[in-house]
């Protein structure tokens, strides 16, 4: 482990012991999914990074382009994801398998952390301790313009033995059938419109070079409220897992929860889990999954991104801000009241009937 990464794991260990936490050692610990070391090694995140970038070079499509984005299930993904879908149907889900789903930019990474040291026995070392994040918690459907000839999630998650964790940002009905008959564990998080999307053209902004984006948030707003955005419909994605909310396999939670009340959310994201979590590992999950925190560590801000050139870190960091709210600081007030009526259309649909109300921080339509 660097001296950088030693450094900020005493910190994180530290925080909480000066809080009254004892931390829990990774030989205390148990590990409820696959060991860092048995990861495989031919999926590391730089040379993933690499390809991609190389086979973007050469792709005429992007943000905004008719071709770039194609449905699936009940959303659109983008390009080059899309050559990955033909092979879902193939994807062998496991039945100890978590699947952790969401619309872009609602909060993926925070989630796979969250899941990653609840699973861990909230051992800080399995967030600070090389690979990247990515590499322990792979996306699914990515897929780099190479198709099959290149490294891919589903190729990759076959190599990770059980219990295994992957995150994705398929709608219910587009995820892999396996997924669904092997009753694996469904993590979907919400997280407000506003707020994902401002997150998601800072993202853009940081990588021009591959998605090939030349507007701003008039422009990204445009997207949003025409459904013509990566997730789009964004409400159709959300109604097509709130539709089986009540499902044993399937927990919903939301990015704002988790930042307002984080002890909660976490006890009651362990329970779905079937992890008991003591007080002390409450806290030290909470501390270590904090959005502060996780920006300091290499291994959660994707670091390996920005070292290839496949994410601009003089734009933005990856983990670039976790306020909830913050969309206000980036959205006028025109802007503002067409997503907000585009908001209250959609929050009117049966099939999305109770959402808002269970989730009020994250349906909030507020006036700038």
């Amino acid at each position: 482990m660097g001296t950088h990464l030693s450094a900020l794991l005493v910190y994180a260990v530290l925080g909480n012991l000066f809080e009254g936490a004892a931390f829990a050692t990774s030989t205390e610990a148990s590990s409820k999914m696959a060991a860092i070391k048995d990861l495989p090694k031919q999926f590391d995140i730089k040379k993933q990074m690499t390809d991609f970038i190389e086979n973007s070079k050469n792709s005429t499509t992007g943000v905004g382009k008719g071709d770039y984005l194609v449905k699936h299930g009940s959303a659109k993904i983008p390009f080059p994801m899309t050559l990955v879908i033909p092979d879902l149907p193939k994807f062998q889900a496991h039945r100890d398998d978590v699947a952790i789903c969401g619309i872009a930019k609602s909060g993926a990474s925070r989630f796979s952390a969250l899941v990653g040291m609840i699973m861990h026995d909230a051992d800080p070392v399995y967030l600070y301790q090389e690979p990247d994040m990515q590499e322990k918690v792979p996306w699914l459907e990515f897929c780099t313009g190479a198709g099959e000839k290149g490294p891919r999630g589903i190729d990759q998650i076959s190599l990770i033995p059980s219990p295994r964790a992957y995150w994705t940002r398929l709608a219910f009905d587009g995820l892999p059938p396996s997924v669904h008959t092997q009753h694996a564990k469904v993590v979907y998080h919400l997280r407000h419109p506003k707020d994902t999307l401002v997150t998601l053209y800072h993202n853009y902004m940081a990588r021009k070079a591959t998605v090939r984006f030349s507007g701003n948030i008039s422009t990204m707003v445009d997207y949003l409220v025409t459904d013509e955005i990566s997730c789009g419909p964004w409400f159709d994605h959300m109604a097509s897992y709130w539709a089986h909310r009540d499902d044993p396999d399937v927990h919903i939670c939301s990015f704002e929860d988790f930042s307002q009340k984080p002890t909660e959310s976490i006890i009651q994201l362990a329970n779905f889990l079937g992890k008991n979590l003591t007080d002390t590992q409450v806290k030290q999950i909470a501390f270590d999954c904090h959005w502060d925190q996780m920006s300091k560590n290499p291994m959660t801000n994707h670091e390996s991104n920005a070292a290839v050139g496949e994410f601009n870190f003089n734009v933005t960091k990856f983990m670039r801000s976790g306020v909830v709210g913050g969309w206000k600081e980036h959205i006028g007030s025109e802007q503002n009241e067409r997503i907000n009526t585009w908001m209250k259309t959609n929050l009117q649909r049966p099939d999305l009937a109770g959402i808002a109300e269970r989730f009020p921080s994250t349906f909030a339509t507020e006036s700038v």
